[in-house]
């Protein structure tokens, strides 16, 4: 069965991944969406979305599969912008599932995003771990708790930040373990 594309080319059968993506595309227009097909021949949907629309984008997955799956959120430092990058799967019953990256930043002069564990309520994790690993703050999360730092450690020093409020030198007491950055010490 074939289905007229966007372009309107006829007899081009359209994938699950590119109708998601048109779907997003059409919602969101100042996201950037695009589909791209991974080594194993598996088509992802990619999504850079503003901050602005990335809670309502969250919505907007789960009116487009009330199942989605929310697998794990990542954080990043990206130099001058702090990244949270979240992976759903969505349509997986109908397999093949679609892969669904979503993609946001944030400026490190003002690291927030919406929490959207209402929505998926897995991703509080994640957003936990954001917050103490590189300082994004979720605004609304229902639960702050440090998930892996005791509660002793340092405000404002996050593990994976790469500016000055990364972990100092002088707090790095690892007996020379092989993977520190630098090497082990002789």
């Amino acid at each position: 069965m074939s289905e007229t594309p966007a372009n309107g080319v006829t007899g081009v059968k359209v994938s699950k991944a590119e109708k998601v993506a048109k779907a997003i595309a059409e919602r969101f227009p100042k996201a950037e969406v695009e589909v791209k097909t991974n080594k194993w021949n598996r088509e992802r949907v990619w999504v850079r979305i503003q901050k602005e629309d990335y809670r309502e984008l969250m919505r907007f997955i789960k009116e487009l599969d009330g199942n989605a799956h929310y697998s794990i959120g990542i954080e990043q430092d990206l130099g001058e912008e702090l990244g949270f990058m979240s992976h759903l799967v969505i349509h997986y019953e109908d397999s093949p599932a679609i892969s669904l990256i979503v993609d946001v930043h944030t400026s490190k002069d003002d690291p927030t995003l919406p929490d959207v564990s209402d929505i998926f309520p897995i991703a509080l994790q994640f957003e936990r771990e954001g917050m103490e690993m590189v300082g994004i703050d979720f605004e609304g999360a229902p639960d702050r708790r440090r998930l892996f730092l005791p509660d002793d450690f340092p405000e404002g020093i996050y593990l994976l930040r790469l500016d000055d409020k990364g972990v100092p030198e002088g707090m790095v007491h690892n007996a020379g373990h092989p993977y520190k950055i630098g090497g082990a010490k002789k």
